[in-house]
């Protein structure tokens, strides 16, 4: 994660050009801190959250297996929107009458091959947060990948309103993410549920 912070916050031209160790040193510390903020602002606004659920009497019952995942998606939504600029984002009137023309929509034109595997991976824990909070979601992949689609798809549209340059591979490359990690949640949840039949099958006293 430090280092898709890095990537994206000062571009891999820029990151692998700084080969001075003050200049990566100060990268480093610049992810770290975007980082700390994020797991502060995200946990802050999940305690609010809950709080309001609890007034509400929405949920009364609070368990660690499921805020655990709830809090990494308040602060994974916290990095993601620092790292692709939306936040701190300044919508000019002319950038949002050009919005659509600074979108691309030749995919894999002109980009690097480490920037299309960043966007892989930066939404695999998308996937994998999605179905582990919201269970339904274990049984339709195609939920998932169309979650993963639009919230890619949004990132890159407020990002053109935002004067910067929309990109349809940034979008495809971010839903393939979500989607492999989805599989990768189903594959482990499967395997600990087969492995916990086994026993229960080996136990004679069941």
């Amino acid at each position: 994660m430090y280092f898709i912070i890095l990537v994206y916050k000062n571009g891999f031209g820029k990151y692998i050009e700084g080969v001075g160790t003050d200049m990566i040193t100060q990268y480093i510390w610049e992810g770290v801190s975007i980082l700390n903020r994020s797991i502060l602002v995200g946990s802050i606004i999940y305690l609010i959250i809950l709080i309001g659920l609890y007034l509400t009497k929405k949920r009364r019952k609070f368990e660690i297996k499921q805020i655990i995942p709830e809090i990494l998606l308040n602060v994974y939504t916290i990095v993601l929107l620092r790292i692709t600029g939306i936040i701190g984002i300044k919508f000019y009137f002319d950038y949002i009458m050009s919005g659509f023309y600074n979108l691309n929509l030749i995919p894999f034109r002109d980009v690097s091959i480490m920037m299309v595997f960043l966007n892989f991976l930066l939404f695999i824990l998308y996937g994998v947060l999605l179905p582990c909070i919201f269970k339904k979601l274990i049984y339709s992949w195609k939920k998932v990948f169309i979650i993963g689609f639009i919230t890619s798809l949004s990132i890159e549209v407020l990002q053109s309103f935002g004067g910067r340059f929309a990109e349809i591979d940034d979008v495809l490359m971010n839903s393939i993410g979500t989607l492999v990690g989805f599989m990768v949640y189903t594959h482990i949840t499967n395997n600990i549920l087969r492995h916990e039949n086994l026993i229960k099958g080996c136990d004679p006293s069941v």
